[in-house]
């Protein structure tokens, strides 16, 4: 199909790089890009842990400065410290857990194989008191799970898209069309 080859350029330029394993965008920007994608789960034939993937490049960019300004650890200490914030982190998880179950019902991995994905945590974590990456957590609550900390992440950003005068992703791929000629 045109459109997903069109998706799968987009979210090239995105990432800076080509996405190795097939994936389904979860959730547009109000530009009509790609912000979250969804993983299949498998990359050349093996086992991938994340499942949901934080493409615009303009929330990446707004989330690492979350991140390098100790984010991660605050949530971590808050996991520690706050049962109920604790109980919804792991409820995300476990709800992460059913939509991978749903999409390895169609794949063709080994049960072993499929068993590692399935006890992993959000974005391959296997100590579910952990915090791995704020834009695993945001991508995971964009994509529709219920997600404590990519709730809050959303909500310390002060704003949430890029401007009409510089759309990221327009500008991506007027270059990438330039570079052609």
């Amino acid at each position: 199909m045109e459109s997903d080859k069109i998706e799968k350029k987009i979210v090239s330029l995105q990432l800076g790089r080509e996405l190795k394993n097939d994936f389904r965008v979860a959730r547009v920007c109000e530009w009509g890009f790609p912000q979250v994608i969804e993983s299949s789960l498998i990359s050349y034939g093996k086992p991938f842990p994340t499942l949901f993937w934080l493409s615009c490049p303009f929330l990446k960019e707004k989330v690492s400065r979350l991140e390098s300004g100790g984010m991660i650890t605050e949530f971590e200490k808050r996991i520690e410290r706050d049962g109920v914030f604790a109980d919804e982190y792991l409820k995300a998880h476990e709800e992460t857990t059913l939509i991978k179950k749903r999409i390895l019902g169609r794949c063709t991995l080994s049960e072993s194989q499929k068993l590692l994905l399935l006890g992993r945590g959000i974005g391959g974590i296997r100590n579910l008191k952990m915090v791995k990456c704020l834009h695993l957590q945001l991508a995971n609550f964009l994509g529709g799970v219920n997600n404590p900390i990519g709730r809050e992440v959303w909500s310390l950003l002060e704003r949430t898209r890029c401007s009409s005068e510089r759309v990221i992703c327009r500008e991506l791929l007027n270059r990438n069309e330039m570079n052609k000629y």
